[in-house]
């Protein structure tokens, strides 16, 4: 049995230098300007609560998992890929990997690895979060 490390989020705003984003990185700023005036959530595993991911992390709301309404996030953590498939959605086919939390291994969404469309090629290395498997950490 190997060691477990789980990386903890906390707000960036009032702890810079414990959080897995740097407050000094240009890209912060820029990714974020909008939610400053807004709450920082952590979002972990339902079961576990392993820390996955932040609100500072999230690109849309507007995602439909297996298990309902689901974030498309920029990054996660804490997490470990599951086997490469090819799955059909409403739009288009991707090549996609199951994320699992890596401390209890329950899958909580997937990530994008390669789309068939030109126009979706965005989403490629991005993450999916469903919300019936994540809970808000506090």
């Amino acid at each position: 049995m190997g060691l477990r490390y789980s990386i903890y989020i906390e707000n960036p705003l009032s702890s810079p230098s414990s959080s897995y984003k740097s407050i000094s990185d240009p890209l912060f700023h820029s990714q974020h300007r909008a939610q400053r005036n807004t709450c920082f959530i952590t979002y972990g595993c339902r079961h576990c609560k392993t820390h996955l991911s932040s609100s500072f992390q999230i690109i849309s709301r507007d995602y439909r998992g297996r298990t309902g309404t689901a974030y498309l996030m920029n990054k996660v953590v804490n997490v470990v890929e599951g086997k490469v498939e090819q799955r059909r959605m409403l739009t288009g086919d991707y090549l996609v990997c199951d994320i699992l939390c890596h401390w209890c291994k329950r899958n909580v969404g997937w990530k994008y690895l390669q789309s068939s469309n030109d126009d979706q090629q965005y989403k490629e290395g991005k993450f999916i979060l469903e919300l019936k498997n994540i809970c808000k950490c506090t």
